[in-house]
């Protein structure tokens, strides 16, 4: 990613006259920005009817992955997501970039819903960028489908799960050992998705695109 780039954003390699012109990008934009691997789980596809069950957020090259999960007595308190929100939020505003995968689509839409819900203050335009690699996926590779199942799968990245829908009914109910399976599960989307980015970061310009 992090490779010295012409200003065609070619590599040495493929625009060499570039380099010995001296026709160089001096640094990459990102550099000394803290990335991370943001991915949720929710118990429904729109905001006003699911909350978020699990959510885990891996920071660039760490090894740790900060992560969250709703409780039984959360839901039948009815307290549903809010502290998963709040935590989410307050760990959003440690990261210059946050990668998703159809995060436009879904993730940080379902999020800012939930905390706009809550009255939660929300990362303002401008504040974080984002990328998405699903639409990088869909510009640069001629693929049947552009799930993340399919991509990591045609790639060679292991490490996508799969779960039973009856693990997804009972995590909705806040069975405990389901819920360790979700969060199992979130956990291993931010491992891939990372791998993803490196996998395709050499394919596409990474734009100051905002949350």
């Amino acid at each position: 990613m992090s490779e010295p780039r012409c200003i065609h954003r070619h590599t040495a390699k493929t625009h060499p006259n570039c380099f010995k012109r001296g026709l160089i990008v001096p640094e990459v934009w990102w550099e000394g920005q803290r990335i991370a691997y943001l991915d949720i789980e929710t118990s429904n596809f729109d905001a006003d009817f699911g909350d978020i069950v699990t959510w885990c957020l891996k920071y660039a090259n760490e090894k740790k992955i900060h992560h969250s999960v709703i409780t039984k007595e959360e839901l039948f308190n009815y307290d549903f997501d809010k502290r998963l929100i709040q935590e989410l939020v307050d760990e959003l505003f440690n990261v210059d970039i946050v990668v998703t995968y159809y995060g436009k689509g879904f993730d940080v839409k379902f999020l800012r819903a939930r905390a706009a819900y809550y009255q939660i203050p929300f990362p303002k335009y401008g504040s974080i960028y984002h990328w998405d690699l699903y639409f990088h996926v869909k510009k640069d590779f001629k693929i049947s489908r552009k799930s993340l199942d399919r991509v990591t799968h045609f790639l060679g990245i292991e490490g996508k799960t799969h779960l039973d829908p009856h693990i997804w009914k009972l995590a909705r109910y806040g069975h405990p050992d389901a819920l360790q399976e979700v969060l199992h599960h979130n956990k291993e989307d931010v491992v891939i998705l990372e791998e993803l980015h490196k996998r395709i970061g050499d394919y596409s310009k990474w734009m100051r695109t905002s949350i």
